[in-house]
This record gives C-alpha cells, sequence and structure tokens, in this order.
C-alpha cells in the first residue's frame, strides 16, 4: 500500500458512465441527497477515573446511541435505494453487517457483498473499522495480508482521529457511501498490491475481467 488511502470526493456527486469503473470519479447521485449528520445524538463523555457505576452508565449510553443509529441507518431511504441492508452479528450492537449490491455497469454486478462493520468502545471519540467479508478483486482492498481492510483516507481518518478533515459531522452513512463509490473508483495511488495496479493502468480490460470472475467465485449471486 503506497500511503494512507485515496480521497472521496464529498464536495459534489457528479454522473459517470455506467459501463465503466473511473478513477477518482464521484459515484452516481441517483437523486441522493447529500447524507447529514443525525440531530439529536450527544457523544458519551467517559471521565478519567471513573468509578464502575460511570462506567456502566456510559457503556449504557454507548449502546443507546448505537441502536439510535442502527435503527436511523435501517430506515434511511439514501442507504436503501443502494440496496444496503442491516443486520447484527451475533445480536451484538457492536458489529454490524451491512449487504451491498454491486451496481450495473461494474465488474461487480450481481454481486451482494457483506460489510463488517466494528465500532470500538470509545465511539465516536474513534470511528468504526469496516472490513469486506466476501473476497473481492480492487485495488483498495486488502485480499493478501489484513484480509477486507479498506483504504480510504476518509474511513482512516475516522477510525484515527475520529474526525474526518472538512468533515467534522461524518457519519456511518457517510461512511457507507464512500464504500459504494469503490465499486465504481479504482485509487491507484493507493494500491495494495502493485501488480494489481500495474494491470488495472496497463490492461483494465483484464482486470475487469479477473474483478467479474471473483465477483462470480466469492460474492453471493443475485
Amino acid at each position: 500500500m503506497f500511503n494512507n488511502g485515496f480521497n472521496i470526493n464529498h464536495s459534489g456527486m457528479g454522473q459517470m458512465g455506467m459501463g465503466q469503473i473511473g478513477m477518482y470519479s464521484p459515484c452516481p447521485p441517483m437523486g441522493i441527497n447529500p447524507p447529514m449528520a443525525p440531530m439529536g445524538i450527544n457523544p458519551p463523555m467517559a471521565p478519567m477515573g471513573m468509578n464502575p457505576q460511570m462506567q456502566i452508565n456510559t457503556q449504557n449510553g454507548l449502546m443507546s446511541r448505537l441502536k439510535q443509529e442502527y435503527d436511523l441507518c435501517v430506515q434511511d431511504n439514501d442507504l436503501i435505494q443502494i440496496g444496503c441492508n442491516f443486520g447484527l452479528d451475533n445480536n451484538n450492537i457492536y458489529i454490524w453487517r451491512v449487504t451491498m449490491i454491486g451496481p450495473g455497469g461494474t465488474p461487480y454486478e450481481k454481486g451482494l457483498f457483506t460489510i463488517k462493520v466494528i465500532f470500538p468502545q470509545d465511539y465516536p471519540n474513534h470511528g468504526a473499522e469496516f472490513k469486506f467479508m466476501n473476497k473481492i478483486y480492487h485495488l483498495n482492498v486488502d485480499c493478501k495480508n489484513d484480509f477486507g481492510h479498506i483504504c480510504i483516507n476518509s474511513l482512516n481518518d475516522w477510525r484515527i482521529r475520529g474526525q474526518v478533515k472538512d468533515l467534522p459531522f461524518y457519519t456511518i452513512k457517510q461512511a457507507l457511501f464512500d464504500i459504494f463509490c469503490l465499486f465504481y473508483n479504482q485509487g491507484v495511488d493507493s494500491a495494495y498490491d502493485q501488480e494489481m495496479a500495474d494491470l488495472y493502468q496497463n490492461n483494465p480490460d483484464q482486470f475487469n475481467a479477473i474483478a467479474r470472475q471473483w465477483t462470480s467465485m466469492y460474492a453471493i449471486p443475485l
């Protein structure tokens, strides 16, 4: 991996061709409004040296917040429109499983992909971690070492610092939109594998053929 990740352009959602994957091109809007931060959700504050009862109260507050955010995502029309479905891992509110449908016109079409979302105990002071559970042939998804790890600057910033540059109200919804845009984009400068990056640049047709093959092999067929 050459740097921390490529940037998703949040300033606008321009239309792009559906027959190819565009480098750094914003994903198509499909009539979707930009994600907004959920109103009325305050981060739980955990004072230093708190006693066990305060720890329980803080944990309960975080679980309540996550439940509220989960319900908002499940009912969000924009996320429904891009094919997101939500579930919990063993009924654990700290671990979500989100499925996305590979959009038409990409090598990932007709495939159902699962993303695992893991929330830290100090959320939202640090953001969630996202991983593909299916193998996917993509420059910005690790398929060798840290299996399924997604390399996007916004996700990395959020997970490490709890905030994203120029996006102080970055949310789960925005993170999922950034991941969905991966189906349309390949970030060459932040590719995990040099050979894959070379293939994408020198022979994109072969790259897309392999991506389609992996989709048929590892994604849930639709």
